[in-house]
C-alpha cells in the first residue's frame, strides 16, 4: 500500500476537524492552545424483542459535572442501525484520538492529554464522575443500572452491546468545559478560518453553525454575496 498525498490550491481555506482540530488549526497558522481532549461514548441497544419497552426518549437531569450529558435512552430510525432503541452514552476518557475500544492506545495522544493543565484541572474537580465512568465503560451491569433508574423494568438481558463513538473536548486554563463554538479568525495572512471547537453532538449536526461560519469567512475574506 502507497499513500499518495494530494495538494488542493486555494485562496482561502477553513477548517473543522473535530478530534484533530487543534493540530490541524496549528498547522494552519492558528495557537497551541485550546487543546483537545477525546472522551469515549459506549452504548447498548435493546434486543429487537424488547426494543418496544420504551418507545420515547427518555433523558436524566443533567449531573452538572459539564462532560457526560448522562445514560439516555434514544429510539433510533435511520440507514445505519434501522429501528432500534439505544442506551448511553457513557463518557470515559480515551487513550487514543480514536480510541473506539477501551485498550486503543496512542503515547502521543497520552501524552497531549496528560500535558493539558486545563483537563486536570477538570478531573481533579470531578474525581468521583471520572471514576465512575471509567468502572461503567467497563461494566455492562453498572452501566445498565443507571438506564434501570429511569426505567425499572429494564434487565441486564433485554440488552446487548451496540456502538461507540470518540467526542473532541476542549478545556480552559480554569478546568471548565467550552460550551460554546470556538473560532480562531485571520490565522496565514487572513487567508484561513479554524474552528477549534464545535461542541458535540448537537451542534455538530446543527445548520447554526454552518451559518455562523459563512457569516465570519465573508467578513474575513470579503466574500461578496452575488
Amino acid at each position: 500500500y502507497q499513500r499518495r498525498v494530494h495538494g488542493v490550491a486555494a485562496r482561502n481555506a477553513i477548517t473543522c476537524c473535530g478530534l484533530y482540530s487543534d493540530r490541524v488549526g496549528l498547522t494552519a497558522g492558528g495557537a497551541r492552545e485550546p487543546r483537545v481532549v477525546t472522551f469515549r461514548g459506549s452504548y447498548y441497544q435493546m434486543k429487537p424483542e424488547y426494543k418496544n419497552i420504551v418507545r420515547r426518549n427518555i433523558y436524566p437531569v443533567p449531573s452538572g459535572g459539564g462532560i457526560p450529558v448522562g445514560v439516555h435512552l434514544t429510539p433510533t430510525l435511520n440507514e445505519t442501525r434501522g429501528s432500534q432503541m439505544i442506551i448511553g452514552p457513557g463518557a470515559c476518557l480515551t487513550f487514543s484520538r480514536e480510541g473506539y475500544n477501551f485498550f486503543d492506545f496512542r503515547l502521543r495522544d497520552i501524552l497531549d492529554s496528560i500535558s493539558n493543565i486545563g483537563f486536570w484541572r477538570f478531573a481533579f474537580s470531578n474525581m468521583n464522575m471520572a471514576f465512575a465512568e471509567l468502572y461503567r465503560d467497563l461494566n455492562k451491569r453498572a452501566f445498565i443500572a443507571q438506564a434501570q433508574r429511569m426505567v425499572p423494568s429494564l434487565k441486564l438481558e433485554h440488552t446487548e452491546k451496540s456502538f461507540s463513538g470518540v467526542m473532541a473536548q476542549v478545556f480552559d486554563k480554569q478546568g471548565i468545559p467550552a460550551s460554546d463554538f470556538i473560532f480562531e479568525r485571520n490565522c496565514l495572512g487572513g487567508t484561513t478560518l479554524n474552528v477549534r471547537n464545535a461542541p458535540s453532538p448537537a451542534c455538530t449536526a446543527a445548520m447554526a453553525i454552518a451559518e455562523d461560519v459563512v457569516d465570519l469567512a465573508s467578513t474575513d475574506f470579503s466574500w461578496k454575496s452575488k
